[in-house]
């Protein structure tokens, strides 16, 4: 839950047109869908990819993504919203916001795998991105991913936390080898762990001719980076982009649930769309 401390003076609506579409996919292999996304025009996008027995997998992701939203969107949409924690002055209040939100998250998700003995141990990634006024504020937890896509260069913004990542990390392997590592889904941090909530906050600018990817690791381990990146870049329609990102991931195996969340500056707004 998200209490209220203390009142905000300044409106923190989005100041850009954002242009947004998310789709989610159960592939081929998996039983049930335990991914859940939000995608709001508001300036809120987030990717869970939860895990658990039971149909735990779905409640976790489900749970993560309701209490970040929860958290986060009064500071979207509200000039009058109070802030659910302390603020501490001279800190970025946005980047204090997703980490609380983020916080949050791992506490409900939680307590409810204490409460519920059949989800003991569920638990949930977390990319998240909000935008405000020509930032995008991430919170990272686990191997879901966030991507920018600019000139048909897609480079990686967020960190995978996995055992194998820390090894690239330690050049003990390449990230080729890392592709095909038996142990490449092990993560190391996850939303649900009272011990293992270190979540990365990143900010970045929202670059006006930049297209921004959240996704779970259904898409990534199914399509290469490079293969990606060509199919942004002939397409124009986020709603074809993502079409063949799935139906790419599903030829290729479909191993794992697939889901896309993407979001630009509307192309109004824009100096021409160049992906």
């Amino acid at each position: 839950m998200c209490y209220p401390f203390l009142r905000r003076n300044a409106a923190m609506k989005v100041d850009v047109a954002l242009d947004c579409y998310a789709l989610s996919d159960k592939g081929l292999k998996r039983r049930v869908n335990e991914d859940t996304y939000l995608c709001d025009p508001e300036g809120l996008f987030v990717v869970a990819d939860g895990m658990g027995g039971a149909n735990c997998g779905e409640i976790a992701s489900q749970l993560t993504v309701s209490t970040f939203e929860n958290c986060i969107m009064p500071f979207l949409i509200d000039d009058e919203a109070t802030i659910p924690f302390e603020f501490a002055n001279g800190e970025d209040l946005f980047t204090q916001a997703v980490k609380h939100a983020t916080e949050q998250a791992n506490e409900v998700v939680l307590r409810s795998a204490i409460e519920n003995e059949e989800c003991h141990g569920m638990g949930s990634t977390l990319t998240a991105a909000v935008i405000h006024a020509g930032f995008i504020y991430i919170a990272h937890v686990g191997d879901s991913r966030l991507y920018q896509c600019q000139d048909g260069n897609l480079s990686l913004v967020t960190k995978d936390h996995t055992r194998v990542q820390e090894m690239v990390n330690r050049k003990l392997i390449s990230a080729g080898e890392a592709r095909t590592h038996p142990n490449r889904h092990v993560i190391t941090r996850c939303i649900g762990r009272k011990n293992q909530l270190k979540p990365d906050l990143i900010k970045i600018r929202l670059l006006p001719n930049a297209l921004y990817m959240l996704c779970s690791d259904g898409l990534y381990d199914m399509v290469d980076d490079q293969y990606i990146a060509e199919i942004i870049h002939q397409n124009r329609s986020l709603e074809r982009m993502g079409a063949q990102l799935v139906d790419s991931a599903n030829r290729n195996g479909g191993k794992d649930n697939i889901t896309i969340v993407f979001f630009r500056q509307s192309p109004e707004n824009s100096d021409g769309v160049l992906y």
